[in-house]
């Protein structure tokens, strides 16, 4: 067997170059492109960057950062990292205004610099070391996870979009560390509703809605579990129908494991506090930028589609799909059947065949107990042995009786 250009060709008079296309044929056949445009989500992933400390932390610190950028057909998100990484700190990465920010599609709204808090036994996790960062997915379904190390927790967050998503939705989980008993858990959301007020000398009137009630600054409301599903975050001044401000934000609430909490509305920022059973391990939410739309067009937008968003999200399996589709046995089954029909052609390829066995069930099996990292792992490893497979196939066929 001699291999030309990528491709196996057995160099054996039987068989004539027409029938080897023929067999190439029914490998890579795929139905033909439909005619109109499938839409799809991309990731990008700036990749870790550091500078010196401004006014994020000591003057002289490292601070590393990093950002991820999550387009629909319809909206474009972006989230940003920033911790310090100085050896001072030990596992701690302070940010003076937050580590995980949300800069478009407006800097208000969802904080830029920081609206996002997973607080566990009362310390958040989000300012913990970063076990890693990576994109899951993209095309179909648009992905990426980001993993903190919590003194008390393995704790991870993926965000993910559909292509026809306005909003992104939101799969947080807390495995406890052995010999750690996790208390509590509060999600903290930090939202400036459509517009930086005392920034820019400013006096607006924030509100919070929910499907239960709407309450206006200064105040607290206390959230009910099972009633308020979703949380819609604006402002009667700022208001996009006034030609001010930037439009309202919201988020919509899984109510799996969520036992109430509560929401300060203050004159400047509105600050959330969701609070889930410890035991769950893992709570959903999905957040949504109104930017461009009127209070009253929001309002609608969740009175028409706040229910059907809550359902999609809590139906939502966020595994990458090649995860979702592997049965270990099946796939084992497989690649031994080829390796067999392959023969002495497929010999080269045995020993990275045998290994991506052992390391996708190594993978699939800590996939199984919840661990994000090996199943981004895992995920890779099925996309990057498609090749190899492809291979193995045609072996196969060329040396079917």
């Amino acid at each position: 067997m001699e291999i030309q250009g990528g491709i196996p060709v057995r160099q054996d008079a039987r068989i004539a170059a027409p029938a080897i296309l023929l067999l190439l044929s029914a490998v890579l056949a795929v139905p033909a492109p439909a005619a109109e445009t499938t839409a799809t989500v991309s990731v990008r992933d700036s990749g870790v960057s550091t500078h010196v400390a401004r006014y994020e932390c000591t003057p002289g610190h490292t601070i590393e950062t990093r950002s991820f950028n999550i387009e629909s057909g319809v909206r474009r998100y972006s989230f940003g990292y920033s911790g310090c990484v100085d050896p001072s700190h030990g596992d701690e990465r302070p940010s003076s205004e937050g580590n995980f920010g949300m800069p478009t599609p407006t800097r208000c709204n969802y904080y830029a610099a920081g609206f996002l808090g997973i607080i566990i036994n009362g310390k958040d996790a989000i300012r913990h070391r970063v076990i890693g960062m990576q994109t899951l997915e993209t095309g179909e379904r648009g992905s990426f996870q980001a993993l903190f190390a919590h003194p008390d927790a393995t704790v991870g967050v993926r965000l993910l979009m559909y292509p026809d998503g306005n909003h992104v939705l939101s799969h947080i989980q807390w495995i406890p560390r052995e010999g750690a008993t996790i208390n509590s858990v509060t999600v903290k959301l930090i939202t400036y509703p459509s517009y930086f007020t005392t920034f820019n000398n400013r006096v607006g009137d924030r509100h919070c809605m929910t499907p239960r009630t709407d309450q206006q600054q200064v105040s607290r409301l206390d959230l009910v579990a099972g009633e308020d599903t979703s949380l819609l975050f604006y402002d009667t001044v700022f208001d996009v129908a006034r030609g001010e401000g930037e439009g309202p934000c919201g988020v919509v609430i899984g109510q799996d494991g969520f036992t109430g909490g509560h929401v300060d509305i203050a004159a400047y920022p509105v600050v959330s506090y969701l609070d889930f059973d410890p035991a769950a391990g893992q709570a959903k939410m999905a957040f949504y930028d109104f930017s461009g739309m009127t209070n009253a067009e929001a309002m609608e937008y969740f009175a028409q589609h706040g229910r059907a968003d809550l359902e999609r999200l809590v139906a939502t399996d966020f595994r990458p799909e090649p995860v979702q589709k592997l049965t270990f046995a099946d796939f084992e089954a497989q690649m031994n059947e080829l390796l067999a029909g392959a023969a002495d052609d497929g010999e080269a390829l045995r020993p990275k065949t045998l290994q991506l066995i052992a390391d996708v069930k190594t993978h699939s099996q800590s996939s199984a107990a919840g661990d994000w990292e090996a199943e981004a792992k895992l995920a890779k490893l099925l996309i990057d042995s498609e090749e190899m497979l492809w291979k193995l196939k045609v072996f196969a066929l060329l040396n079917k009786e």
